[in-house]
C-alpha cells in the first residue's frame, strides 16, 4: 500500500456475502469504532483517498462509551516529555480541522495548576514544559488571586500558569471528523457490532453480527471495548466507571472561558481534580466542569450501569465548597468509560502476529487531545507500515512491560 490508494469507493452491499458465502470486494482499510480515535482515522485515511468502512456498534455520537460529552483538555503540561512534544504537532491538526471544516473547536483559555509547594508531579511537568520550549510561571497565591478570584487557597501552595491551555468540543470534534470522512467517501455503518477479526486469513476478514468484510488493513479503535475484540493478546487494558460533575455558577460571567482557566490541582492525599470553564448549552452560560482523574470502579464494558454515585458526587461537591465556592453544589451529573493502561501511556502498534491488523487502545483519561494526530499516525501506518512519530512508548512490548502497573497522574 506504498506510495497511495486508488481512491475507488465501492458500494457497501457489494462488500458482503452472496448466497454462496463468498465475499465480494476488499476495503482498503476498515476501521472498528467510530469514536474520537476511529473518526479522526477514518478522516485521515479517506482524505487520502482511501477505500474506508468505519463499523461503529452504536450511533454515532452514543454516550456508552468515552468520546461523548461537551468538552476535553488540550494541554501541553505533561509529566513525560514525550508528550508534550507530540502536542505541538497535535495543536497543529486540531487547527487544520478547523480549517476544513469551517468550525472552532479549539478553545485557549489558559491553565492553572495548583500543588503543594515542592510537589514531584509539578516540577515533572515544568521540566518538560522547559525542555520542549513550552513558556510557564510560577504563582503563589497572591498572584492567582489577582489574577483569577474565584480561587481559594489554604496552606502553602504553588501554582504553574500555562498559557497555552484550553479546551476542545469533544463531541462536535469526533462528528466533524466523521462528516468529513464521509465527505472524502468513507462509508459510516452504525450499529454494526464487530464480533470478530479473523487476521489469520489472507486478507483480515471482520465479522459482524450479520455480515462480513474484508480489508487490507483493519484498524481496532474500539475503546472499552478493544480488550475483549482482541483477546487473544490479553491487552493489559482496565475498564473504570468515571463521573464527571457540573455546576451552575451564580455569576456565570465569572466562570467563561475568557475569564477563568482549565484548572487542575493534585491534592496533599495524592488525588489529580481537573475542571473547564462553562461552556455549551446549559441555560446559555453553560456549567462548569469538574471531577476527579481516575480511581472509578472496574467494569465491563457492556455493563448497563450507568447510576452516578452519591459518594463521589458529595466528595467532589466539598472539594469545590473549599476551592470555588462560588459554583455551589452540582447539578448534574455524567457517566463515561475509562480504558487504561498499568502505566496510563497509549497502546498504538500492529498486532504482534498480523501487520495488516492495526490497534489503538487506552487512551481514557488524557487521550482525546491526542485524537487529531493518532488519525494521522494510525493513517500512516495503514498506508505504509510506518509513521514519521516516534511510537515508541507505544509499543504493546514496549521496554518497561505495561503490564507491571506503575501508577502515574494524568488528566
Amino acid at each position: 500500500m506504498e506510495g497511495g490508494y486508488t481512491g475507488r469507493h465501492v458500494n457497501a452491499q457489494s462488500h458482503l456475502t452472496d448466497p454462496q458465502g463468498i465475499i465480494k470486494n476488499i476495503y482498503d482499510a476498515i476501521v472498528i469504532g467510530a469514536g474520537s480515535m476511529g473518526s479522526a482515522t477514518a478522516y485521515h485515511l479517506a482524505k487520502f483517498g482511501a477505500d474506508v468502512l468505519v463499523l461503529e456498534q452504536f450511533q454515532r455520537g452514543h454516550t456508552s462509551g468515552s468520546s461523548h460529552g461537551e468538552t476535553r483538555i488540550i494541554r501541553f503540561f505533561y509529566d513525560k516529555s514525550f508528550y508534550t512534544e507530540l502536542m505541538k504537532t497535535a495543536y497543529a491538526e486540531w487547527r487544520d480541522l478547523e480549517s476544513a471544516s469551517g468550525k472552532s473547536l479549539l478553545f485557549i483559555t489558559g491553565s492553572v495548576g495548583i500543588g503543594a509547594k515542592g510537589n514531584p508531579y509539578g516540577r515533572a511537568t515544568r521540566q518538560s514544559l522547559d525542555a520542549a520550549g513550552v513558556e510557564s510561571e510560577w504563582w503563589d497565591a497572591a498572584q492567582l488571586g489577582k489574577r483569577f478570584s474565584q480561587f481559594r487557597l489554604t496552606g502553602d501552595m504553588e501554582i504553574l500558569w500555562q498559557k497555552d491551555t484550553g479546551f476542545l468540543r469533544a463531541a462536535e470534534c469526533v462528528s466533524t471528523h466523521l462528516q468529513l470522512a464521509e465527505q472524502y467517501g468513507a462509508e459510516i455503518q452504525e450499529n454494526t457490532k464487530v464480533t470478530n477479526v479473523d487476521w489469520q486469513t489472507d486478507v483480515p476478514t471482520v465479522r459482524t453480527e450479520n455480515s462480513q468484510f474484508r480489508g487490507r488493513k483493519v484498524i481496532v479503535t474500539a475503546g472499552a471495548w478493544a480488550g475483549t475484540l482482541l483477546a487473544e493478546l490479553d491487552l493489559p487494558l482496565t475498564v473504570t466507571k468515571q463521573q464527571v460533575c457540573y455546576y451552575q455558577p451564580t455569576d456565570s460571567k465569572l466562570f467563561q472561558p475568557n475569564r477563568f482557566p482549565v484548572f487542575t490541582e493534585v491534592t496533599p492525599d495524592g488525588e489529580f481534580i481537573y475542571a473547564i470553564p462553562a461552556f455549551g448549552a446549559y441555560d446559555k452560560g453553560g456549567r462548569v466542569k469538574i471531577a476527579r482523574h481516575g480511581r472509578g470502579q472496574v467494569i465491563s464494558a457492556d455493563t448497563p450501569e450507568r447510576t452516578p454515585d452519591a459518594v463521589y458526587i458529595a466528595h467532589i461537591d466539598a472539594y469545590v465548597q473549599e476551592r470555588l465556592p462560588e459554583l455551589g453544589k452540582s447539578t448534574h451529573t455524567e457517566v463515561c468509560l475509562y480504558t487504561e493502561t498499568p502505566d496510563e501511556d497509549f497502546i498504538i502498534d500492529a498486532h504482534p502476529h498480523c501487520p495488516d491488523l492495526l490497534i489503538a487502545a487506552g487512551f481514557s483519561g488524557h487521550g482525546f487531545k491526542f485524537s487529531a494526530l493518532v488519525g494521522r499516525m494510525m493513517s500512516e501506518l495503514a498506508r505504509s507500515g510506518k509513521t514519521g512519530f516516534d511510537i515508541h512508548p507505544f509499543r504493546i512490548d514496549r521496554e518497561h512491560k505495561i503490564s507491571s502497573g506503575i501508577p502515574r497522574l494524568q488528566s
